[in-house]
């Protein structure tokens, strides 16, 4: 017979303790019929809720398979609401369903906070008991009693309990020793043993003399141990010299490490042990987490058990660790002894990231192609014959992406750009509409005036070629979509963080290098450095308790960091470089929220804009151009405008 999918309780029942459930879309579909309570106004809720956000059915239609689980798991748990936790147990649509209980109000919690990622939540084994002590956990055989059948003790049955089959001490179980060492040698008379839960939770046998009726013999038993541990591996013969030659470049190979035990690893020298405790006391001062010590302390003993803390290691040769080992960290061990003078920097790893992708993607083109593409990155770098401001690597990329299909097309068929025509550029920018055009055409203006410029080519082929200019006006975003923005955001940073975006209009990349000296608490002010000149951002009530709250996460986690940015992250926290956090941190903390940065930003100003129509006050306080602010004025006041956008 087919067992019941989350069969209903007793409404009202108070449970022990909630278990966690494996769910699966199968078990989802076998209570697709089933009549249950407040089904209905949650699927009106969650129709409401696509058509509010532009979903499509399939989403709504699914997130309502999903609520059936949760409401059968309610009335599985005998409760009157949803609770919280109840989510976890759904395969998908976590988020979902929890935004439309949201609305619907049949939360306990009240407010939901949304799921990042589809974790397991399920052991990955199910349930069980020891099949030697019956305590409760997830194994088989429980960690203690695995342990205790490992010194050799004799197989019978217990003259206690009467367990058949299994390792006894002097006639007497695990089960039994432990029962007895708990409750006292009277124990020893009766026939049953407590129930307890295993793994971590369970008891440690400690055995004092006299309690199972006989001695253990203590001094006899640490002789063994000492006797049968094994004696200190030798020091590495590979241990780096101070001021040792090179004979020729060459990596250290990890795969002799990448697999087997730390134990067999060299013995550390003295300075080394000195140097793994050093950098063991800067874990913890930086208020490291306990994990991340522990994975930065086995890659520093894996250095430094071969290499030695005699003298400077490349830093390529610690980066490979953590392509061949799992488990270990390079990026704090690296730190560490840069700080104390003990790395040789690797030279490919200082060139810029973008300049790395850059060269990357030149490769990929054929020789003349490539070297003419060369050519426009040094002119667009300053360094052609015409003496001009750099252009940062960041950008040019940006153009070359935007090149980069053109390209590979006329590649095909051309060995030099010199080739390309102005029926070749028309060609290409018609096929792409509205502002694609016109990056591609920016991006192509400045690649053939570049190699006229260096007279590479005869003559310009995008000379005459313009692309109409779209005019974008910002689009204001739905009040569904605003509310309770903040308190759905992921903790102190991420509410903190929001709140600056989307009550102050702070841009994506002035909210990452606010400074700690600029926030003045007492006065209730913010400073934000801008390029042309210092804005005054003056705190609200909601804004000042937020920055509170995240100043002591701040310091309850990085106590130590010397990192002068007011947001910081695990990584940047660390990093003896001190940067601004990045900005995929950026993107995560919106990412959940369904929104984006810059048009969280562009709806604050265009709310401002409906309050005033002085395009001034908008340069001033969102620090932006002439043209930008009107605008946003025309988006907001289109009486203002004297001809209607194209």
């Amino acid at each position: 017979m087919t067992p019941r999918i989350c069969p209903p309780a007793i409404r009202g029942q108070m449970l022990l303790f909630r278990m966690r459930r494996q769910l699966t879309d199968p078990h989802a579909r076998r209570v697709k019929d089933r009549d249950l309570a407040g089904y209905d106004r949650l699927r009106e809720a969650a129709i409401a809720l696509a058509a509010e956000r532009g979903l499509t059915t399939a989403w709504w239609r699914g997130t309502c398979l999903m609520l059936r689980l949760a409401l059968a798991i309610r009335e599985a748990d005998g409760d009157d609401q949803i609770p919280e936790e109840a989510l976890d147990d759904l395969p998908r649509f976590r988020n979902a369903a929890a935004d439309v209980l949201r609305h619907a109000g049949l939360t306990r919690a009240g407010t939901l906070l949304p799921r990042r990622g589809a974790r397991a939540v399920v052991p990955r084994s199910p349930q069980r008991s020891c099949e030697h002590c019956e305590s409760w956990g997830t194994r088989k055989i429980c960690d203690g009693c695995d342990s205790w059948r490992h010194p050799g003790h004799p197989v019978g049955d217990c003259t206690r309990c009467g367990r058949e089959g299994i390792p006894l001490l002097d006639g007497l179980c695990r089960a039994c020793c432990l029962h007895i060492d708990q409750h006292g040698p009277e124990a020893r008379a009766q026939a049953w043993t407590q129930l307890w839960f295993g793994g971590d939770l369970a008891p440690r046998l400690a055995v004092r003399s006299g309690m199972l009726g006989y001695v253990v013999p203590h001094q006899k038993a640490r002789a063994r141990a000492a006797a049968r541990r094994r004696a200190a591996p030798p020091v590495s013969p590979h241990l780096a010299v101070p001021g040792q030659g090179v004979l020729f470049d060459a990596r250290r190979d990890w795969s002799c490490i990448a697999v087997g035990s730390l134990d067999q690893l060299p013995s550390l020298t003295p300075a080394a042990q000195a140097l793994l405790a050093e950098f063991r006391e800067h874990a913890r001062a930086q208020g490291w987490e306990e994990e991340v010590r522990r994975l930065a302390a086995r890659s520093l003993r894996i250095v430094l058990a071969w290499v030695g803390a005699g003298a400077p290691i490349r830093e390529a040769d610690i980066r490979g660790i953590s392509a061949g080992r799992p488990g270990t960290s390079a990026r704090r061990m690296l730190q560490f002894l840069a700080s104390r003078n003990l790395i040789i920097p690797d030279p490919a790893r200082e060139i810029d990231i973008h300049e790395q992708a850059i060269e990357e993607r030149l490769r990929r083109f054929p020789l003349e192609i490539a070297s003419e593409l060369r050519r426009w990155v040094l002119v667009l770098r300053g360094e052609g014959r015409r003496q001009h401001r750099p252009m940062a690597f960041e950008m040019i990329r940006k153009y070359l992406s935007y090149l980069h299909p053109v390209l590979t097309a006329w590649s095909g068929r051309v060995t030099s750009l010199r080739e390309i025509t102005s029926d070749d550029i028309w060609h290409v920018l018609r096929q792409r509409p509205g502002q694609p055009a016109q990056d591609l055409a920016s991006a192509l203006r400045s690649l053939f005036r570049a190699l006229k410029q260096e007279r590479l080519i005869f003559r310009d082929p995008t000379r005459g070629i313009s692309v109409p200019a779209v005019a974008r006006l910002p689009v204001p975003i739905a009040t569904g979509r605003l509310r309770g923005l903040i308190d759905r955001a992921d903790g102190p940073m991420a509410q903190l963080t929001v709140a600056l975006v989307a009550i102050h209009g702070l841009g994506k990349r002035e909210a990452p290098r606010l400074l700690m000296a600029d926030l003045d608490l007492p006065g209730g002010r913010l400073l934000v450095r801008r390029s042309l000149a210092l804005h005054t951002v003056y705190l609200d009530d909601l804004t000042r308790a937020l920055a509170i709250a995240w100043l002591r996460e701040r310091h309850r986690r990085w106590p130590a960091t010397a990192n002068p940015h007011l947001l910081v992250s695990q990584q940047t926290a660390a990093m003896n470089a001190l940067p601004p956090v990045s900005s995929m941190v950026m993107n995560e903390i919106f990412r959940p929220l369904g929104l984006t940065p810059s048009g969280l930003r562009q709806d604050r100003i265009l709310d401002e804009a409906r309050q005033t129509a002085d395009p001034v006050h908008l340069m001033r306080v969102f620090g932006i151009s002439d043209t930008t602010a009107m605008k946003y004025v025309y988006a907001a006041h289109p009486e203002r405008r004297s001809t209607l956008p194209r």
